[in-house]
C-alpha cells in the first residue's frame, strides 16, 4: 500500500485538484448563469412594460413573428406623422414600437414634441397608423399595426404588436422636455436616449440600448444587443439595471458613488474604474459597495463585457 501511495501520490492528489476546480467552475458558472436570468426575468419585464410591468412578459402576442430580411434592401418613405403637445415635469411619456428605432433628445422648451417615419417595401404603409393615449400622468404613443393585434397604452396597457407579413417599419424622433420620465421600447431595432433629465424605462429584444439622464432609476435592457447607460449625475437614490444576454453592458456613472454594486457575466470580462474586484477565472462577478451604499447598481450579461468607467 504504501508503494502504491508512493508510486501514485503525485497523480492521485493532481486528479483531486482538478476535480475539485471542475466542480468550483461548474458551481461559479451556475452562479452566475443563475443571477444573469435573475435580471433579466426582473428587468426586461419591466422595461416593456414601464415601471408599472408586469411579472412576466405576456403582453408580446403568441403569434408575433417577423423577418428580419424583409426590412433590408431600398425602401419607400411614407408621410411623416407629427406630435407637439406641453407636459409638466414629472410626468412619463411612453414610446412603444415593434419594428423600427427610437431616437430621443433633449427639447429647448416645455412641449414634447414625437415625429414617427414609416418606410416600406411592398406592404400599405397606411396599414400602421400611430396612436395617442393621454392618461393623468402622461401620454402613450405607440406604432399600431392594423392586424396585428397591439393595443396603446401606457405600462401594462400596452400590448405589442405582431407585423407578421408586414414589411412597415417605423423610426421615432422624441425631444423631451426636463424632469420628464420616458418608458421606451422596441422589438427590432435600436434605443438611444441622450440628455434626458428623468427616469428612464429603455429596452429592445433584437437591437442595442444607450440611455443617458442626469436622473434616476434608469433601467436599459436587451436580449440580443448591447447595453449602456450614462448618468451625468444622481438626483435621486434611483437604481441602476442593465440586462442583457448577447451583448456588452457599460455603466457610466459619477465619480463620487453611494452604491451596492452587482455585476456578473458567463462568458466575458469586467472592467471597473471604481475600487471593486472582479472575482472568477472563466465566468466574472462583481460585487461591493461604494462610498456609503444605499442605491443599487445591477448588470448582468450572458455572452459580453462588462464595463464601470467614472463619468468626467
Amino acid at each position: 500500500m504504501n508503494s502504491f501511495w508512493h508510486t501514485w501520490r503525485k497523480e492521485i492528489i493532481r486528479g483531486v485538484v482538478l476535480f475539485c476546480g471542475v466542480i468550483a467552475i461548474g458551481l461559479c458558472i451556475r452562479y452566475v448563469v443563475t443571477r444573469a436570468r435573475q435580471g433579466l426575468a426582473e428587468g426586461l419585464p419591466v422595461a416593456l412594460q414601464g415601471l408599472r410591468g408586469l411579472k412576466e412578459l405576456k403582453n408580446l402576442p403568441s403569434h408575433f413573428d417577423f423577418d428580419p430580411d424583409a426590412y433590408a434592401g431600398p425602401r419607400d418613405t411614407a408621410d411623416t406623422w407629427r406630435y407637439r403637445a406641453k407636459i409638466a415635469p414629472q410626468h412619463w411619456v411612453w414610446i412603444r414600437n415593434t419594428i423600427g428605432s427610437v431616437k430621443v433628445e433633449a427639447a429647448r422648451g416645455d412641449s414634447l414634441e414625437v415625429i414617427a417615419v414609416k418606410t416600406h417595401r411592398r406592404s400599405d404603409a397606411n396599414s400602421v397608423h400611430i396612436e395617442t393615449v393621454k392618461v393623468a400622468d402622461g401620454i402613450a404613443i405607440c406604432a399600431v399595426w392594423a392586424r396585428g393585434g397591439g393595443r396603446c397604452g401606457p405600462g401594462e396597457d400596452y400590448r405589442a404588436s405582431s407585423p407578421r407579413h408586414n414589411d412597415v417599419a417605423v423610426d421615432f424622433t422624441v425631444r423631451l422636455p426636463k424632469w420628464v420620465g420616458l418608458g421606451a421600447s422596441t422589438v427590432n431595432g435600436a434605443v438611444h436616449v441622450a440628455n434626458a433629465t428623468g427616469p428612464l424605462v429603455v429596452a429592445s429584444i433584437n437591437g442595442e440600448v444607450d440611455a443617458e439622464t442626469a436622473a434616476g432609476p434608469v433601467r436599459a435592457t436587451s436580449v440580443n444587443g448591447s447595453v449602456r447607460a450614462r448618468m451625468r449625475a444622481f438626483g435621486d437614490t434611483g437604481e441602476v439595471a442593465l440586462s442583457t444576454v448577447n451583448g456588452s453592458a457599460t455603466a457610466e456613472l459619477p465619480a463620487r458613488l453611494d452604491a451596492e454594486v452587482d455585476a456578473s457575466t458567463v462568458n466575458g470580462s469586467i472592467e471597473t474604474d471604481y475600487p471593486l474586484v472582479v472575482t472568477g477565472k472563466v465566468a466574472k462577478h462583481l460585487q461591493g459597495t461604494l462610498g456609503a451604499g444605499g442605491r443599487k447598481v445591477r448588470i448582468t450579461t450572458v455572452n459580453g463585457g462588462i464595463t464601470l468607467r467614472k463619468t468626467s
